[in-house]
């Protein structure tokens, strides 16, 4: 008897051992070869109003590389400041760090098989480049599946602007003291078979929060918090990458957002600069909607019609989507929250008030009236029918809005710098004329020159 305890309990040790080394594999996955690169090759960097671009061409290795070696500092700092969210989370909720660890690893794990191996390849590219731990930029990957945030966006054009172009505003409201903005960059890629596309964002994550692409196409997202929720599908940076890589119209983009695997929830806006149009996509795991400017569909009470307009904040307006929403005071009526008062309805009366005669000044002046308080990462308007972008980051601790927004001319960064044209000085008006001196009276001495 003792023999067989005594093998039984070996044999209870050794499955427990072997379900321990299972499970760290597989919150360790493989990766792919190490490959040699010259970042330099395909890839630059240039400063464009005292902010970093990088530009990214070639494979997914080579991109993840080339942005990891001309933004190196910028990737440590966006890592490091990571870091310090996760100790942040320890110190206010009390989750310890390797807690707070196990679930993001077991998040990516869970998200993997939806996401394209050419962004696992970019990842390990980015590591190999910097230096950095694999896993902590996995974990920066999926963070959006587990944590909430209050965005606002909104595209007009047609009748609702002076001349018809295509605005598209996008307020990126998220943790604001944590110092992420420090990392901010513009990263410009020209993918291997993809469409080329600008991403404003942060050096150490490859995924997309705000851009657009060389088919005028412009992306934004909200967070929509519900009850339909899975840790099984693409996270939302890589459902907006997705979008700028493959969509060269709104068509592509609505295939592409009914087909992938959605997360949370969350609701985008996704506009078209050469149609011109945009749509809004309502989501949560299980459910899209899908609405176009002053659509029909929108029959709940608080929505806000206009023609040549879409704009969303966190209420849904598809009832379905609305009943498992546990944002913006649902499941009541949505009247008397920040999200509607002040970024849903503040946008909505804003463009009807200026109906007609809204231009680039007037649009980024909405931006900035409805972003949130004390919580506005990031801004950026784009002009979708010239391929412009104004983007402005947070600064110590002050709020995108109040910043200055710096101006990319996309139809110039998509060029390497030996194709664009010469930039010409001005030309200088000439000197006015010093006004002729009157005459002195009689008497008077004319004065000294």
């Amino acid at each position: 008897m003792r023999r067989f305890l005594k093998r039984l309990f070996l044999g209870f040790a050794g499955l427990l051992l072997i379900l321990a080394a299972g499970g760290w594999l597989w919150l360790h996955p493989g990766r792919g070869p190490r490959e040699d690169v010259d970042p330099a090759a395909k890839g630059w960097s240039e400063e464009v109003d005292g902010t970093l671009v990088v530009h990214l061409k070639g494979t997914p290795y080579e991109m993840g590389y080339q942005r990891g070696h001309f933004a190196r500092e910028k990737v440590l700092l966006t890592v490091a400041r990571f870091e310090g969210m996760l100790d942040r989370a320890k110190k206010e909720v009390g989750l310890p760090k390797f807690a707070a660890n196990l679930i993001l690893d077991i998040t990516y794990q869970l998200c993997s098989p939806y996401i394209p191996d050419r962004y696992k390849r970019e990842m390990e590219g980015l590591a190999d480049a910097t230096g950095c731990d694999l896993q902590m930029i996995r974990r920066g990957s999926v963070i959006s599946v587990i944590t909430e945030r209050g965005c606002s966006a909104f595209a007009i054009w047609g009748g609702a602007t002076s001349d018809g172009t295509l605005y598209h505003g996008r307020n990126f409201d998220w943790i604001l003291d944590a110092g992420l903005e420090d990392s901010a960059i513009l990263a410009v890629y020209e993918p291997e078979g993809l469409i080329p596309f600008a991403s404003a964002g942060y050096a150490g994550m490859i995924g997309v929060l705000s851009g657009m692409n060389r088919e005028h196409v412009t992306i934004s997202q909200i967070g929509a918090v519900t009850s339909d929720r899975s840790l099984r599908g693409l996270p939302l940076e890589f459902v907006l990458r997705r979008m700028l890589e493959e969509c060269p119209d709104l068509d592509e983009a609505t295939r592409l957002i009914k087909s992938v695997k959605n997360t949370v929830g969350f609701n985008y806006v996704v506009s078209d600069g050469k149609a011109p149009d945009a749509r809004a996509y309502e989501t949560t795991a299980n459910h899209v909607a899908v609405f176009g400017p002053d659509d029909p569909k929108e029959t709940v009470e608080y929505a806000i019609r206009i023609p040549d307009a879409v704009f969303r904040a966190d209420e849904a307006m598809d009832p379905t989507v609305r009943s498992l929403q546990r944002c913006a005071k649902a499941p009541d009526l949505p009247y008397g929250s920040n999200s509607y008062d002040h970024r849903y309805k503040g946008i909505g009366t804003r463009v009807k008030e200026q109906y007609g005669k809204i231009d680039a000044a007037a649009a980024l002046e909405i931006l900035k009236a409805t972003a949130m308080v004390d919580t506005n990462l990031h801004a950026v308007l784009t002009d979708g029918t010239n391929l412009k972008m104004w983007v402005a980051h947070a600064k110590n601790g002050q709020d995108a809005s109040k910043q200055h927004f710096v101006e990319y001319d996309l139809k110039t960064l998509f060029l390497r710098p030996e194709d664009r044209p010469p930039v010409t000085a001005p030309e200088q008006a000439p000197a006015p004329e010093a006004p002729a001196e009157a005459a002195p009276a009689e008497g008077q001495t004319p004065p000294v020159s």
